[in-house]
């Protein structure tokens, strides 16, 4: 196998579904319940194990020809040997990883949203912030008010 670009509709079907999952953990990570995440995540995992092993393999093939083993190499082995086919997808893969990095980029700040809020529940049900607590350990209200109590002369 001489052709680094054999391989490139393979890639570009394993990186349109990691696209697709990316837009589904999107959706998950945008509701209230996350149930499915689970799955999704070892979905997810599987993809990209499968886009490495193919980008491993063309990046060998780069390096028997002569070329990096890079996408500069593969950039220069498409602009001296590829068919316009092979240029379409090379550019649709680049297009889907653009899109890929963006949704990666949306997904990484609603975790850390979600993560701040799980975080702000459990400092409040730990007891760590008075805001959250109405009652001392002896039963009777933490807050305090300024002036006299009712019912006390």
């Amino acid at each position: 196998m001489n052709n680094p670009a054999q391989s490139l509709t393979q890639e570009k079907t394993a990186l349109a579904r990691l696209v697709e999952k990316l837009r589904q953990e999107q959706a998950l990570l945008s509701e209230t319940a996350s149930e499915g995440m689970t799955d999704l995540i070892s979905e997810k995992a599987s993809i990209v194990a499968e886009m490495t092993t193919l980008a491993g393999h063309r990046h060998q093939i780069l390096a028997r020809l002569g070329y990096a083993d890079d996408e500069g190499g593969m950039q220069q082995w498409m602009n001296e040997h590829s068919s316009d086919d092979d240029k379409e997808i090379w550019a649709a893969l680049f297009d889907l990883a653009q899109d890929a990095k963006e949704l990666n980029r949306v997904n990484g700040i609603l975790i850390g949203k979600k993560l701040s809020i799980n975080q702000s529940a459990l400092t409040i049900l730990q007891g760590k912030s008075n805001a959250g607590n109405f009652y001392g350990p002896d039963g009777q209200s933490s807050i305090k008010s300024v002036g006299r109590r009712l019912g006390v002369v």
